[in-house]
């Protein structure tokens, strides 16, 4: 009986998880004033909010092109197949619970270019770690042009320094030994987890040094930059043409808010978190709540709804051109040097 809980503890936890979320969505929903936020939403100016779309495809294509530099260590994809896994991901993001768009990418591109799973799960990973950092720099570099209320602007170096600190300490640390009596079968079941996890590291340390130098870190650090430069201006202009009194500190700081609510995806496409986050950044600038709530749902549309077009559109396009996909001799050959303890990979 206790080990059927234990199975099951995770899915109950997330399941009442999600209902205390709708729960707290529905008594916040019922005290917003929802005649004033859709007058928000006809008075905005059309040609803003598509000049917001632009700047948001923009991003995607600068988010392909970081992507595409860590691609190249691994293979030679063509820029238009990374273009359109990049939009299919987005769509899957917009459509689905989780970081369901970066397991669609790995697929797509899989099954496009016949380069294995693990050399695109790495460059997917590396490339979101490159974006999480360019995100810090680019907070750090806007924070000393832009003032920021509350301090935030010197809280974040700050807070950056303490977390590397802890992460490094934690690093340090050494488990103390533990003394287990254990049965043949799980310690010979242990071992085998520990060869494969070995032979994925070995795999993953191998792509991820080919991946990591300075010319395609010189490359793809100022198309991250481009990216989240490209946000926060579509954000801005949506604010704009809804006639949202908001200064573009308070369109980072509602950058901020929404990028730290998508670290867990809870509801499809962050819905109801991503609106209360802007509002709640968005408000500190003295916007009114509702009007706050507006903008938000603005810029989900603005954002998801012609990505998801142009994303089931082009996801339709690589799964006919992907049926006959083979995985090319030469291509499995190389990768498959990167088991060989000790060796490099003579990656393209």
């Amino acid at each position: 009986m206790k080990l059927r809980l234990s199975r099951h503890r995770r899915a109950i936890g997330m399941v009442l998880a999600i209902a205390s979320l709708g729960a707290a969505g529905v008594l916040y929903a019922r005290h917003v004033q929802w005649a004033r936020a859709l007058a928000v939403i006809q008075q905005a100016s059309p040609g803003s909010l598509g000049l917001a779309t632009g700047f948001h495809f923009l991003s995607l294509f600068a988010k392909a092109g970081a992507w595409l530099v860590c691609l190249r260590a691994v293979g030679h994809p063509r820029l238009a197949t990374v273009t359109r896994a990049t939009f299919v991901g987005a769509t899957l993001n917009s459509l689905f619970v989780g970081s369901s768009g970066e397991a669609g990418r790995v697929v797509i591109m899989t099954r496009a270019t016949g380069l294995r799973s693990y050399a695109i799960l790495t460059t997917v990973a590396l490339e979101r770690l490159l974006n999480i950092g360019g995100f810090v720099v680019f907070l750090c570099a806007t924070a000393v042009v832009v003032p920021l209320p509350f301090g935030l602007g010197r809280a974040i170096p700050v807070a950056i320094a303490g977390v590397a600190i802890t992460g490094w300490l934690v690093s340090r640390r050494r488990a103390a030994p533990r003394i287990a009596f254990v049965s043949a079968r799980r310690r010979e079941r242990r071992h085998r987890l520990r060869r494969r996890a070995r032979v994925c590291a070995r795999r993953t340390i191998a792509i991820a040094r080919r991946i990591i130098t300075r010319r395609r870190l010189a490359v793809a650090i100022p198309l991250t930059l481009l990216d989240w430069s490209f946000q926060l201006t579509s954000y801005h202009l949506v604010a704009r043409a809804a006639h949202l009194p908001v200064p573009i500190a308070g369109s980072l700081v509602a950058l901020l808010a929404v990028n730290l609510g998508l670290v867990i995806r809870v509801t499809p496409g962050n819905v109801g978190i991503f609106e209360l986050a802007y509002a709640t950044a968005a408000h500190t600038y003295g916007v009114p709540m509702d009007a706050a709530l507006a903008v938000g749902l603005l810029i989900h549309l603005v954002q998801d709804l012609p990505t998801i077009v142009v994303g089931l559109v082009l996801g339709h396009q690589l799964v006919r051109r992907g049926r006959g996909a083979r995985t090319p001799p030469a291509v499995a050959a190389v990768m498959s040097s990167v088991v060989a303890p000790g060796t490099t990979p003579p990656f393209a």
